[in-house]
This record gives structure tokens, sequence and C-alpha cells, in this order.
């Protein structure tokens, strides 16, 4: 049963990179990263638990503390004063310490982010823009969503000038698409979800195509609002190549760095839409995505009961021998 778990995981984990999701609906494609993104965090907390309440139990966990250590390692083990009881421990508190602190670094930089767009609000508004928006100081093209509980559209002063009329409506209202979406909800779950599968190679480009595609997301919430595509598409490279703001915790009209692969879809988006099988072919699989995760996440605390129990009846085992 566990093989058959452990290649299921391994397929979800693999099947986003083998999926056309370029061509796929935005929300759909959002959905599968943000699955992967939540699986590859519970494959970390799984091993992080295999290692503290399941390998103390196994023979190879026996077999490290009972070496004589002194004898693989002299100098290390006089010196430092290690033995095989020592680095056990350390092989069962290390991984949840480095979570723990891995989570709290995170907080610590989403907070971080949020008071910075705090204070860059209070140093460089400028006052009330057009359609709600909030007009801040800069020569650059600025437009951008920023805030958790209290989201603001934001328009520098070089966005006013730089734009025409078409391409600073269109470009606002791509950054109310990512209010009005809830955005910004998802992203706060991605980086809690990062603090933990940080540690698994491709998690940081996981993540890159998941805000990919939020980006798409809003994209087409603004040009669903008639807006002319080739407008957004416009205010999109201009806003591109202004090297963005040295304000984490803002969503950029530019996209981080995806800026080439949304103009191509905006002036040819037939070219990428899949056909009718296509497309229930990748939302039935962001579908099955949900389901396996949720299935995953239910099943940590029956996991964590297991381990509990199985270390219970090794003390038992071990007092009765």
């Amino acid at each position: 049963m566990t093989e058959i778990l452990t290649s299921a995981l391994i397929l979800a984990l693999v099947l986003p990179h083998l999926l056309p999701l370029s061509t796929a609906s935005p929300s759909v494609a959002a959905t599968i990263w943000l699955s992967t993104l939540a699986l590859r965090a519970l494959t970390v907390l799984f091993l992080a638990l295999y290692f503290v309440l399941f390998f103390p139990n196994t023979e190879a966990f026996s077999a490290i503390t009972h070496w004589c250590w002194h004898t693989v390692l002299p100098l290390v083990t006089t010196h430092m004063g290690l033995d095989g009881h020592r680095i056990g421990d350390a092989a069962i508190i290390v991984p949840p310490f480095v979570l723990a602190f891995s989570a709290v670094s995170v907080g610590v930089g989403v907070f971080r982010a949020a008071r910075a767009v705090h204070g860059m609000l209070v140093r460089s508004s400028l006052g009330q823009g057009p359609r709600d928006s909030l007009i801040v100081g800069g020569a650059g093209v600025l437009l951008a969503a920023a805030g958790i509980t209290r989201p603001r559209v934001l328009v520098s002063a070089g966005a006013l000038t730089a734009l025409d009329d078409d391409e600073l409506a269109a470009g606002l209202d791509h950054e109310r698409a990512h209010i009005v979406r809830r955005h910004r909800f998802v992203l706060v779950f991605a980086e809690m979800m990062r603090a933990f599968a940080r540690f698994l190679p491709g998690t940081g480009s996981t993540l890159g195509e998941l805000r990919f595609h939020l980006e798409r997301d809003a994209d087409r919430w603004a040009v669903a609002q008639s807006h002319d595509p080739h407008a957004l598409a416009s205010a999109i490279c201009k806003a591109a190549t202004t090297r963005g703001s040295a304000v984490p915790g803002l969503a950029l009209l530019s996209g981080h760095g995806h800026a080439t692969r949304r103009v191509d879809e905006l002036i040819e988006p037939n070219s990428r839409r899949p056909g009718r099988v296509a497309r229930r072919s990748l939302a039935l699989a962001a579908a099955v995505m949900v389901c396996f995760t949720l299935a995953i996440a239910v099943s940590v605390p029956a996991v964590a009961l297991a381990g509990i129990q199985q270390g219970q009846l090794e003390q038992q085992r071990h007092c009765q021998d």
C-alpha cells in the first residue's frame, strides 16, 4: 500500500510538468499548480514525521546509535564528544526544527513585506487616482495591487503620463482583478506551502508557474471588462520596462518575468485555446489533484497517530525484554 501511495504521489508531482497547462484555463492551471505546491509541502511533512516517529524503530536507527563511532571517526568523536546516541537524536530532532525555522522565516518575510508596503504607501501616497486607485510617486510605469485585508490598486505618477487612456484603464482593471478574484489569499497560502516545500528541487519554479497563471487569470478578467487585449498587452510591455519596485509584496502588472508569455496569449488568444475534450481532461486532472491533495492532508493525523502507537509498542517490548 505504501508503494502505491508513493508512486501516486510522485506521479502527481510530475503530472503538471507533462500537461499543456499554458493552453488551459487560468483557474484550472492555477488549481493544478497550487495542488502540486501543497503536495510538495505534504511530502516534506511526511518525511519529517517519518524521521521523528518511525525512523527510531528501524534497524537503520539501531545501527546508527550502536555503531562504534570512535573507531569510524576517531578525531571527530574524540574532540566533539559525539556518539551514536547523539547522532541518532540529531536525526530525529533536526528535520522538525528545520521545518519550524523555515515556517517562521517565511512568516516573518510575509510580515515584513506587508509592513514595507504600508510604509511605502505612507511615504509615497499622492492622493486618489482614477477608478478608485491610489497614486504613488515614481517616474516608472508602476501598476500594482497591494494589501491583504484592505487591498488597494496603486498607480505611479509615471504610469499616468506614459500610458494612454485605454492602456491605463486595462491595466487598472487587471490589478482590480487580483483583488476581485482574491489572488492575495492564494498567494499567502502558496507562501505557507513554500515554507515546507522549499527543500524539494523545483519548488521555486512551481510557485513561479502559479503566479504566471494568476496573472493570466487577471488578464482574462480585464479583457472581459470590454478592454482591448492589445491595449492591455501594450501596458504590460511598458510596465515590464520598469524594473519593478524595491518593495516586496506587490502584485505588479509586469508579472515578475512572465510578460512575454502573457503578451503572446493576449495578441493571439485563439492559437492557445484547447478543444473541448482537452479542456474537460484538464479540468478533470485539476479535480483529481485537489481530491488527492485533500486525501493526503487528511491522512496526516492518522499517520502521526500510527507512529506514536508504534513507538509506544516498541517501548513496551523493550521494557518486557
